[in-house]
């Protein structure tokens, strides 16, 4: 019996940090090695700043690491691009079409 209630135990505390998803993780600010800036916030919003260029616009995660960005403006003018993501060790991937971009955490 306590064998039963230490495994359920177990399968519990994986469940749980599995769903410690990466639409959690990625809130905060993050640099690319050019030192353009990318602010995801806890509402979907995201802004970039890159020098000159500033835009904003929402992100939101199809499943736990597949998100989908719509910039606001000229930027998004050919739609949501969608991006796989990885976080690990403060690295933040995102990767469409073969096209990978990689952030540091800055916060």
């Amino acid at each position: 019996m306590k064998k039963g209630v230490v495994l359920s135990l177990v399968i519990i505390c994986i469940v749980l940090l599995a769903s410690c998803s990466v639409s959690k993780s990625i809130v905060g600010s993050w640099t690319d090695d050019a030192g353009s800036s990318f602010n995801f916030y806890k509402d979907g919003t995201l802004t970039i700043n890159s020098g000159l260029l500033s835009t904003s616009g929402t992100y939101t995660f199809i499943d736990n690491d597949t998100m989908k960005v719509q910039l606001d403006g000229l930027l998004g003018i050919g739609g949501a691009t969608v991006y796989d993501v990885e976080i690990s060790k403060g690295e933040l991937r995102l990767n469409t079409a073969g096209q990978i971009l990689i952030l540091t955490k800055s916060d």
